[in-house]
């Protein structure tokens, strides 16, 4: 009996002769035991758990022919009852009948021990746990090729199958089925989501302290599964349905455009680097094949996404940056807005050409005289950038017109100093230019002197007096 006892200690039960407790403990046990680097472990198990059934089969045996011995002793009771009815009295009574054996022992009799009155019923050799056959192995490959190329949606109905076929009912067939599935799951992992989340539910891979009967790697690889999948979970439900949308955009579109590129590339990237084990399992042969073209439109298009970025985080990147960006912006507005009303004022006025006032005029002034008109006016615009064109029109406006005559004296300053600055930028065509370099002397001579700058002093004598 201690062999049967240290058997069921080691399954980690108490002795019980119901078949369901005893293969529910196996099962148990057997998923903390790693079948490929503990094998002795493994064998000391199984050995226990074949100890345990035999001595199940045998109890059963000794009570049923217990069963039939007590009935054969009331038959033969009753037939001796009847005889000694009719017996002679004082007839030598027959010797009782030998009680039966104690059902729980496992010794046999002694075979030297003098004969009973019915021969002893030896206990029944221990029962080997019956090996896979050629059926058991032929209905694994056939379950196994059957979940590979489980259709969507159908994995669960064929695994329940395959645990429901006849060939498969021994307890050893089951662990060599989810085997096979996880060693199919950790070998070719892509699009087989639904195949995993059903056989997760079926032998409890997502428990607390899990042991999955799979190979070591096999085994590892269900653990990060599981815990990148806990991982996802925990993400915010907003967070969720966007990897959902990029999980089923790559598996729908093999050309992304840019903008769908610019929004789920980066999450497809997130994922296969937080998540390798996970993305690859749900996301699909199709998404599969298409995530190349994703990620090479990602690489072309990032360093144009870069650049933008740099120019949002140089003008918008913090409230300072954003309010001086929007001040600048009204100032340029400003700007060229002059500059526009400048150019059309310039080529919609209407100014009297030089040869008709110098005709108009020549009883007036002598040959040569500059053109002038009746009352003096200073129609040029002097804002806007220092160009070759604007300088061109300077100069043209100071040696063409009279704005020296004008009583605007800010006005004169302006443009003297508008012309000055094109002289300065090499924008003037006339090298030795009297009236500027007069123009120079009276801003200096003034300056020195502290006194307003008076450029009619470089008005000819003759236009003086106009």
């Amino acid at each position: 009996m201690n062999a049967v006892t240290d058997a069921f200690e080691h399954l980690g039960i108490a002795p019980t002769r119901d078949l369901k407790t005893i293969k529910r403990a196996y099962a148990a046990a057997l998923k903390a035991v790693d079948q490929a680097s503990e094998r002795e472990a493994f064998e000391r198990l199984r050995h226990a758990y074949e100890q345990a059934l035999a001595w199940t089969a045998r109890v059963e045996d000794d009570e049923e022919e217990e069963e039939e011995e007590e009935e054969e002793e009331d038959n033969e009771d009753e037939r001796e009852n009847g005889q000694a009815d009719h017996s002679e009295p004082g007839a030598p009574e027959a010797p009782p009948p030998t009680p039966p054996g104690d059902p729980s022992r496992l010794d046999a009799p002694s075979p030297f021990a003098p004969p009973s009155a019915r021969p002893p019923v030896s206990p029944l050799p221990p029962v080997p746990v019956p090996q896979h056959s050629d059926d058991a192995r032929q209905a694994l490959r056939h379950w196994t090729d059957r979940l590979r190329d489980a259709a969507p949606g159908t994995a669960a109905a064929v695994l329940e199958a395959a645990l429901a076929d006849p060939r498969l009912l021994h307890l050893d067939s089951h662990a060599q089925l989810e085997a096979r599935i996880a060693g199919l799951l950790h070998e070719n992992p892509i699009g087989r989501a639904e195949l995993f989340d059903t056989a997760a539910r079926r032998f409890q891979w997502t428990d607390r302290n899990a042991r999955p009967i799979a190979s070591t790697a096999a085994a590892h690889w269900i653990s990060r599964v599981v815990n990148q999948g806990l991982q996802w979970h925990a993400q915010a439900p907003a967070a969720i349905e966007l990897q959902r949308q990029a999980l089923d955009m790559a598996m729908r579109v093999a050309s992304p455009q840019p903008e769908q590129t610019r929004r789920f590339a980066d999450v497809l990237q997130n994922m296969a680097s937080d998540l390798p084990d996970w993305f690859a399992l749900h996301l699909g042969v199709q998404g599969r094949a298409h995530l190349p073209a994703w990620q090479a439109s990602q690489a072309r298009l990032a360093p144009q996404w870069a650049r933008q970025a740099g120019r949002k985080d140089r003008y918008f990147g913090t409230r300072r940056k954003a309010v001086n960006t929007l001040v600048g912006g009204i100032f340029v507005l400003v700007l060229v807005t002059a500059v526009l009303l400048g150019v059309m004022n310039r080529l919609l006025g209407s100014h009297t050409p030089p040869a008709t006032a110098a005709a108009g005029n020549s009883h007036k002034v002598g040959a040569g005289a500059p053109p002038a008109t009746p009352e003096p006016v200073l129609a040029y615009e002097f804002t806007g950038a220092v160009t070759r064109d604007s300088c061109e029109g300077a100069e043209e406006f100071v040696h063409e017109s009279n704005w020296l005559q004008i009583e605007d004296n800010d006005a004169i300053a302006l443009l003297a100093t508008r012309a000055m600055r094109c002289q300065d930028k090499g924008l003037w065509s006339r090298k030795d230019d009297t009236l500027m370099a007069c123009l120079r002397a009276e801003r200096a001579a003034a300056l020195g002197a502290g006194r307003p700058e008076d450029a009619k002093r470089c008005l000819k004598p003759e236009e003086r007096g106009r």
